[in-house]
């Protein structure tokens, strides 16, 4: 009997989701309640083989424009393991034309994740509200932060 197939998920991990998580690490900004459950769940994401990350070029700009604004040695980790893991992918027209009509229309960047996780199968982990719609029409699976901690951190 062979060893079973592993399961392997695809993930596309918003902006807030890196900020929650290294925010409270930042030069710039001492919270005193260190929530690390965030931080946890980007680590997960990062080390773990059986899960995949899924990004495109616009993502990453995003990525490293808030680690510089977060300008601490956790951020600038974080941003070199998460990258150095990361698929970038070009999105193609016919995911953005599908996405479009359930986002902000001066919310570009979140069309294009959106697009992002559509064509790559991909679930989207936000807690960006603009995502709502999109999720409730089921054209892609958005998880918010608690949930993707609940699914990945508790559910081992």
């Amino acid at each position: 009997m062979s060893e079973p197939e592993k399961r392997i998920r695809r993930f596309v991990i918003d902006t807030n989701v890196f900020v929650s998580a290294i925010k409270p690490f930042s030069k710039h900004i001492r919270e005193s309640h260190k929530d690390v459950n965030t931080l946890s769940l980007l680590i997960k994401l990062i080390v773990n083989e059986d899960l995949e990350l899924v990004g495109n070029s616009r993502l990453v700009d995003e990525y490293k424009r808030l680690a510089e604004k977060l300008d601490s040695e956790t951020s600038r980790l974080i941003l070199r393991n998460l990258t150095r893991k990361m698929k970038i992918v070009e999105v193609n027209v016919e995911a953005l034309m599908n996405c479009k009509p359930y986002l902000p229309a001066e919310e570009s960047a979140d069309v294009i994740h959106a697009a992002t996780s559509l064509q790559t199968n991909a679930i989207l982990i936000t807690n960006d509200r603009d995502f709502d719609r999109i999720g409730r029409s089921e054209i892609i699976r958005v998880w918010s932060i608690s949930e993707a901690i609940r699914n990945l951190l508790t559910n081992e």
